[in-house]
């Protein structure tokens, strides 16, 4: 199995899901031109499969941010605060390394429904990724555990939560206002979404695990700037199907190939499609592959990963209790090499 150089210990249980009742400019793309923290540990990133290979053990520790138990790697900090938007108290998670240079890029994860941002956290396994790529996870908080990424639905306060939360980071120092990034998972994907379409102006690419498009956003998706996107879709998932859930409930959501076709066409892929099988290293019961969309002259690259097999899951992160939780590609840093290339 594969693992980081530490054993992460706890297992997330998933609640049942709420979720389912300008271009950007590359900088360099190939995910490595981030300098690590001063940590005295530096890791790569495989290019194939995401997993993160350190250059000496990364000791850990669990620890409490004031609000909820999080997993954190030595010379990591996390910390748990709040934000006051349009009278509504907000709660949002910044893990950075402990030694930080400025104008760090920040990635923002978004949890998926009934969980924290403590969870996220530890789903995600991002902890080493922070310390040794010196880029910012920043975990909000959902209302309720349930994010208002339907625009047809009630309610529309993350967006702007999402807005108010860039500019003060920003504001407060430390991080680059240029490498804000933004990946979900189930209804934090749906989120990340609902972003792509209504903050592309300050997020310059999405990563998108276990969601699909809904055909309620499709129907108002304009956005100020086409953005690089790439997702994570598993083909034996319950709660997001593979191919869709089309005039159900939520005004449907949509397969994996109209989520692909809708941003191909908004960002203007019009090269051939390429698709490259992922090596079947951990025999798992799954397998992957990337499909990639080519030729886009807005928002640069649009990918796919599927995972034939998976379930309702982050691949390589913590199992979750709906399926298949693919361990031949490590969806963080997948999604960190490819952000990372952009800026707003």
């Amino acid at each position: 199995m594969r693992s980081f150089q530490f054993k992460w210990a706890a297992i997330l249980l998933i609640g049942v899901l709420a979720a389912c009742t300008g271009s950007s400019e590359p900088i360099i793309g190939d995910g490595t031109q981030t300098p690590p923290a001063p940590s005295g540990t530096t890791g790569s990133i495989d290019p194939v499969d995401g997993y993160l290979t350190t250059d000496a053990p990364i000791g850990s520790s669990t620890v409490s941010d004031g609000v909820g138990v999080i997993r954190v790697a030595d010379g990591t900090t996390a910390t748990s605060m709040n934000l006051d938007v349009n009278g509504v108290r907000r709660r949002y998670v910044v893990m950075r390394p402990t030694v930080s240079s400025g104008n760090a890029p920040v990635l923002i994860l978004l949890h998926p429904s009934l969980t924290a941002p403590e969870s996220m956290a530890n789903l995600t396994k991002v902890s080493e990724y922070v310390l040794t790529r010196g880029f910012w996870a920043v975990m909000p908080e959902a209302i309720g555990g349930s994010w208002q990424d339907d625009p047809s639905g009630l309610g529309d306060q993350d967006v702007p939560f999402i807005s108010a939360l860039i500019d003060k980071l920003v504001a407060d120092g430390g991080v680059d206002a240029s490498r804000f990034y933004a990946a979900g998972f189930s209804s934090g994907g749906f989120m990340a979404e609902r972003l792509a379409c209504d903050l592309s102006d300050k997020i310059a690419a999405f990563g998108v695990v276990s969601a699909a498009l809904r055909s309620s956003l499709a129907a108002v998706c304009f956005p100020a700037k086409q953005r690089a996107k790439v997702y994570f879709l598993g083909t034996a998932d319950l709660i997001v199907p593979y191919n869709g859930l089309l005039g159900q409930f939520d005004n449907g959501i949509r397969s994996a190939a109209s989520t692909i076709d809708f941003w191909t066409a908004q960002q203007q892929c019009n090269g051939d499609v390429r698709t490259t099988p992922i090596p079947d290293t951990e025999r798992d019961g799954t397998t992957a592959e990337l499909q990639e969309r080519t030729g886009c002259t807005a928002g640069t690259q649009l990918q796919l990963y599927t995972l034939t097999g998976g379930g309702h899951a982050w691949p390589g992160g913590e199992s979750t209790i709906f399926g298949v939780t693919s361990q031949d590609i490590a969806a963080t840093g997948l999604i960190w090499r490819f952000v990372n290339g952009y800026r707003r």
